[in-house]
Parts: C-alpha cells; structure tokens; sequence
C-alpha cells in the first residue's frame, strides 16, 4: 500500500460531527489533534499509510437478527445509542484506545461513523447468539465502530459477520471495543467475508473485569488486503481471554494480524491458538504477544500459531513473543508454516480420492484441534464449509 495519510482539519471534523452532543464532537477534536503527534502503524511486511483509511468515513446501519431480547438487553445501531444518550456510551467510547494507540486510531476515533451498540445488564444470561451484519456497499470508505458493554455476571454471545457486494471496491476502516464486568462472559465471533479488491484495517480492544470470560473467535477469508491488531487487558483477577483465529488466504490476498494479551492482574490466563491456509500467492503476517506485568503473579500466558501452505509461492511470516516482567508465571510459544506432505497427497489419491479432495481432508485435519475449541456448534461448522469451498487445484 503506498501513499500517505491525508490531513483534516479540525473544521472539517467539526462540520462532521454537527448534530452530535458536545463530548462527542470534544472527543472526535481531541483524537485528530492527537493523531499529528501519534506515530504510524509499524510493519516492516505490510505498509499500512493509506490515505484511503484517513478520510471520514461512510455510516452503514447494522442488519440485527436475534429472537426476542430478554429485559436488560439493548442492540442497535450505535447512531441511535449516541443520540439518545445512553452514558455507556459516553463512559466508554474510545476509552480502551487511548494506550498504545497510533495515527490510525486516533483518525477513526475523529471520523468513525455508525457501527452497533451493545448493552447486556447485570445478571443477565442471553440463551441465543446475537447475530449482527455489516455490509458494506459501493462507497470509498466504511468506518464502523462496535462497543460492547457487558455488566457483572452478564453472558452473551455476538456473532458480527462483516460482508460486501460483489464486485464492490471499498475500503473498511472499523473497530470493536468490548468491556466486560466482574464474572462476564462472552463468546465474540467475526466472519471477515469481504468482496476480493476491499482494503481492511480493523481493530479490537478488550478489557476483562475480575473472573471475567472472552472468547475472541476469528475467521478471516475475504479481502484483498486484511490488516487487524487485537489487544485484551486482563485487569481483574482470574479474568481468562482465548484467541482462536483461523484464516484462508488464496490469489494475492495479504493479512496481516497481530493478537496481544496484556496481563495485569494475578491469576490471569491467556491462550492464543492461530491456524491459516494460504494458496496460490497469498501471504500472512502473524505477530502474537504476551505481555505479563509484574502485578500479574501466578499468571498464564501461552501461544500456538501453524501455517498450511497448498503452493509453492504461499509466504507466512510467524512472529510470536513474550514480554515477561514477573517471576511466578507459566508461559510460553510454538509456532510453525510448512508445506502439505507430498506423500499424504499420493496416498489418497493413490485410492482413488481427487487431488482437490485430498486437499480439503489435509485441510480439514489441519483446523480439527482448533475448531474443537470453539463452544459454538453452529460456528464450528461454519468455519469448516467456508474452508472446504476455498480449497482450489
């Protein structure tokens, strides 16, 4: 990606934000004066200054399907929460942005428009998963943002399935804040299906209260370019979060994903499982990162990452590291990428099975321990056929 990152002005932020309430439009003033002192993403494999990501963005309302919400539940566009005043908003939005943040950040939190707003009251238990879909159309850039807001004792499970019209040329600039309460918990799925030529920067925060329970579950197969960096925070003790992301990349796709786990509370556990299949000329970046502070005492941190490549021209770039600042802890890393074993291949077909569905079984094989993982039956499925379909000769 080459260019740079246009600048705004603090007028045309303003002009933007004209109807919303006072703090917002101090919030979106604030995060564009900070982002001219905010460095760019760094990586050294995926350049990511791109004016396309810079600009304002499009507002697309959300497609929500859910049985009925049982009292305490509230789902809805996040325009509609902001202009009805909901003080989770105003207490959270952008709040879990403002460590580690870069140039990026800082732009959407001054540009971002539309996105969901989800609310889940003490106590409450959802039995279905909330399902929510965000498609974009033909516009220039999509900035959506989600913030999910889960009380003490809260359980629900989101599945946000981003999608776009075929043949569709546009950019996506989005992100996802998820506050979870003491003893909350939360199964959050995302299905990146994106049209080819889309250009995606995406970024998630967490925060995990005491005893708190995050499950990020991650399936990216679409876009010509998927850049996503997710960090949770493990604040209160005993708080456990899980990564298991999967991605398909074919053609020339290029992903570029980055998962960190900030502990910073005793008794804390993490665990990041990554499992991608590349074909044709497609290539994956994959940092992993765990960082255990010295408050976070008897802490758990630990990282698989594996990489099938079906080509000879498919490239992964496996990055896992730890940053350890306490002395009672137990973490570690394993990480690999490799070819299929050509002898698998010749023993199926060998029996008469299809070079194609030989491919599907090695693939198949290759994400079973991962998607044995997921609790969600229907998600585990759907993972599967989405791989099965893009396996190609």
């Amino acid at each position: 990606m080459a260019g740079t990152l246009v600048e705004l002005t603090p007028a045309e932020v303003s002009a933007f934000a004209a109807r919303e309430p006072a703090w917002l439009r101090a919030l979106r003033l604030a995060a564009l004066q900070d982002a001219a002192g905010l460095p760019l993403p760094q990586s050294k494999q995926t350049p990511v200054a791109n004016a396309a990501f810079a600009a304002p963005g499009l507002g697309q309302a959300p497609l929500i399907s859910f049985v009925d919400l049982p009292a305490g539940v509230e789902v809805m566009d996040l325009r509609d929460a902001i202009a009805a005043g909901r003080p989770e908003v105003e207490k959270h939005l952008g709040r879990l942005f403002k460590e580690g943040a870069h140039r990026l950040h800082a732009l959407h939190l001054a540009t971002f428009a539309g996105g969901l707003y989800c609310r889940v009251s003490r106590g409450v238990e959802l039995k279905e998963p909330l399902q929510v879909t965000l498609e974009l159309g033909g516009g220039s850039l999509y900035a959506p943002h989600v913030l999910v807001v889960m009380d003490d004792g809260a359980r629900a499970d989101l599945i946000l399935e981003l999608r776009g019209e075929a043949g569709a040329e546009p950019s996506l600039r989005g992100a996802v804040e998820i506050v979870l309460g003491e003893a909350a918990a939360c199964n959050y799925t995302e299905f990146q299906r994106l049209p080819g030529r889309t250009q995606t920067y995406w970024s998630r925060r967490a925060e995990l209260g005491r005893d708190a329970r995050l499950h990020w579950i991650l399936a990216d197969v679409g876009a010509r370019l998927s850049v996503a960096d997710t960090r949770t925070y493990l604040r209160g003790s005993g708080a456990e979060a899980r990564v298991l992301a999967s991605f398909f990349g074919g053609r020339r796709q290029h992903f570029d994903f980055q998962h960190i786990m900030v502990h910073e509370a005793a008794h804390t556990t993490s665990d990041i499982e990554a499992r991608g299949v590349l074909q044709g000329k497609a290539r994956a970046v994959y940092n992993a990162n765990s960082i255990i502070q010295r408050s976070a005492k008897g802490a758990s941190g630990w990282q698989h990452e594996h990489t099938l490549m079906l080509s000879d021209e498919a490239r992964a770039d496996l990055i896992p590291e730890l940053e350890i600042s306490e002395w009672e802890v137990s973490a570690g890393h394993a990480a690999s990428a490799g070819p299929v074993d050509p002898a698998q291949i010749y023993y199926m077909e060998s029996r008469g099975i299809s070079p194609v569905e030989s491919r599907r079984l090695i693939v198949a094989g290759f994400l079973a321990s991962l998607l044995h993982d997921i609790p969600l039956r229907d998600v585990r499925q759907r993972i599967a056929d989405i791989f099965q379909e893009k396996v190609e000769l």
